[in-house]
């Protein structure tokens, strides 16, 4: 099977790759945003990830990690894509973007 490089392999790949095409303003919407919520952005969200990483087209290496990272080695391409939105919204929520701090810890 061929292999596409420019797409994620993993849901680690996946995860940067959307935060360095997400605008600020995305991000701190979903960092604000409770975990129970991440099913309302899973139509437009889950769509572009599935579309733009290839899981519906046979990225096979990306559908793996995505069964290893939820532990249900039967997951959906659509159950893939919330694993995806779920790992972004953990390393949303774990950034600096909502504490008030610049890239040198200090309050501004």
């Amino acid at each position: 099977m061929f292999i596409n490089k420019n797409l994620p392999q993993t849901v680690e790949e996946a995860v940067n790759h959307l935060l360095a095409d997400m605008s600020l303003n995305n991000e701190i919407h979903l960092a604000t945003m409770k975990e129970d919520d991440l099913t309302d952005i899973h139509f437009s969200l889950g769509n572009y990830i599935r579309n733009s990483s290839g899981l519906w087209t046979g990225n096979d290496a990306l559908m793996e990690s995505c069964r290893i990272v939820s532990g249900n080695q039967n997951l959906h391409v659509d159950d893939a894509s919330m694993v995806i939105i779920t790992e972004l919204w953990k390393k949303v929520k774990s950034s600096n973007i909502l504490n008030n701090e610049d890239s040198y810890g200090r309050k501004t």
